[in-house]
């Protein structure tokens, strides 16, 4: 049998599981920044205040949920400024529609509201808000100190996404491993007539070429490998 390098891991995983546009930290030169607010005064106000922070800010605003839906779809963000109190909706809802968004899942979530309401601001948080303030209190050093405090925040959720994508990939290797060596023995096969199919297997997930294996390579005496 041919001897080759260890399969990759962490580098192949984008190939290997479908990978929803994962950003850890600032994508370009600018912070990107969606405001969901439907009063004109304040989207206006807020984007001033942005300007005013000596930062390079590019910023969207919508003052509804279908605008708000639309814009997460156009582009990537790194932190959504979302007023809690909308006409069609409410910021919970909104934010939970960033969190659970395909493409701007870690970005960081500001709550904010004309007179922030404690049982809001408590849920927000235990949904994983980056903060919850009065809108009064998002001045320049306020908002200059959130888009800082935003990079550690996308760097912290990506780390963990990529970690929880890590072990789900780890899983559904060694089940697949797992079924087919059952499946040989089964037939009285010895396990080393399998390595074609295990290869196939890996060859598909992208962890692996067909004409670059070694078998060696996916026995793990730690768990969940330990099948043998």
């Amino acid at each position: 049998m041919t001897s080759v390098s260890p399969i990759p891991t962490e580098t192949m995983v984008a190939q290997a599981l479908p990978v929803p546009g994962l950003h850890g930290a600032r994508r370009g030169d600018s912070f990107d920044v969606l405001i969901l607010d439907d009063d004109p005064f304040d989207q206006k106000r807020l984007t001033r205040t942005l300007e005013s922070t000596g930062l390079p800010v590019n910023a969207v605003t919508s003052a509804s949920i279908k605008e708000f839906s639309a814009a997460l779809d156009a582009d990537s963000f790194d932190v959504v400024l979302i007023d809690y109190l909308l006409p069609d909706s409410d910021g919970l809802a909104a934010q939970k529609m960033v969190q659970n968004h395909p493409k701007n899942f870690p970005a960081a979530v500001v709550m904010m509201s004309n007179r922030m309401r404690t049982d809001v601001a408590i849920e927000s948080i235990k949904q994983g808000s980056l903060d919850c303030l009065d809108k009064v209190e998002l001045d320049t050093d306020k908002l200059r100190e959130l888009m800082m405090a935003s990079v550690k925040f996308l760097a912290e959720t990506s780390r963990h996404w990529i970690g929880e994508l890590l072990a789900k990939q780890r899983v559904m290797i060694a089940q697949d491993v797992a079924k087919l060596v059952r499946d040989e023995m089964e037939f009285g096969r010895l396990i080393d007539t399998i390595d074609k199919r295990i290869l196939d297997m890996l060859a598909a997930r992208g962890l692996t070429q067909p004409d670059r294996w070694d078998a060696d390579g996916v026995i793990d005496p730690d768990p969940p490998f330990a099948f043998r």
